[in-house]
């Protein structure tokens, strides 16, 4: 089931500064992250991630994710520390045709040696903010009762 991406979000993720995070799964089951800012949504609120290398291990594990149907996360990291994950499913991958075209004239446009590889298209399954104050309050009203002691005992000399 997809989870919407919101205009908050989107508008996060269209940013320069906002660092864009992809982790995924290595045939051989190891985590792999890499940064990755060429991440952005599409008019259907998809993730869309543009590989511009054939042997990166991302690109392998998008690859890897498409066969055996498995999923990967991208964290979202704002210019004032916001954080945001969003887990999905990468459901194809286009290196030729109509779509394939429109990104990579987009992106030589910007830079004439960029050689875009693939468009892989990601669905969102789940979002959720990942930023400490957010994670803090949430914990807090989840398990109200998990607090240190030390925080009751008063202060002696």
């Amino acid at each position: 089931m997809s989870a919407e991406i919101s205009k908050e979000l989107k508008d996060l993720i269209s940013k320069e500064d906002t660092i864009k995070v992809i982790a995924s799964i290595s045939p051989q089951g190891e985590v792999h992250s890499a940064v990755k800012q060429s991440v952005t949504v599409d008019e259907n609120g998809q993730l869309i991630y543009l590989e511009f290398f054939e042997k990166s291990q991302t690109n392998i594990n998008m690859v890897n994710s498409i066969w055996f149907d498995k999923n990967i996360s991208v964290t979202i990291i704002s210019a004032d520390n916001r954080s945001f994950v969003i887990k999905g499913k990468t459901i194809r991958s286009r290196v030729f045709g109509k779509e394939f075209e429109k990104y990579y004239r987009l992106y030589e446009e910007r830079e004439k040696d960029n050689d875009l590889v693939a468009v892989y298209y990601i669905e969102p399954l789940e979002i959720y903010e990942q930023t400490f104050a957010v994670q803090k309050a949430q914990h807090k009203e989840k398990y109200p009762l998990y607090v240190h002691l030390d925080k009751y005992a008063e202060e002696t000399e």
